[in-house]
């Protein structure tokens, strides 16, 4: 997903402000779980994220409509998981919720990656080698040797 949306930094951490809190209209792409900022178009085909920004990772993330914003309309935020917050406008309450929905579906996903992983079964594990000599058993199963 991808295309134009404003976007402004409100929260560098829990309860610390951003230093700069201004709008700035960027082309914002979302891939797998990542949300990544250029200028424009072009810079997306070069390669060159805003101002060199890393993309934003959206593992343990929450997005969501920011109904106690009121000085511009179509907003939504996005806290990460570093207690980060950023702002999102769309042109449009159709763009706003068709980016929520985006982002929120990216998120979803990003945990779901992480609980499939875990969830796979573990190898089998068979008793110890019978074949292994007293010296090879001791070294698999201590990091000291045993007192003599």
């Amino acid at each position: 997903m991808e295309g134009y949306l404003g976007r402004k930094h409100d929260l560098e951490g829990p309860n610390k402000k951003a230093s700069n809190r201004s709008w700035s209209n960027l082309y914002c792409v979302l891939r797998n779980s990542e949300l990544t900022f250029y200028k424009d178009a072009k810079n997306l085909a070069l390669g060159v994220p805003y101002h060199g920004e890393e993309p934003l990772a959206l593992r343990h993330a929450i997005c969501e409509i920011a109904a106690n914003y009121k000085k511009k309309k179509h907003v939504f935020k996005l806290r990460l998981s570093n207690g980060s917050e950023w702002l999102f406008h769309g042109k449009d309450e159709e763009e706003m919720l068709s980016w929520l929905q985006g982002v929120s579906a990216a998120i979803t996903e990003s945990q779901s990656i992480r609980v499939k992983a875990q969830s796979l079964p573990l190898p089998s594990v068979t008793g110890p080698d019978a074949s292994l000599g007293k010296k090879d058993k001791e070294k698999r199963f201590s990091f000291f040797p045993k007192k003599k």
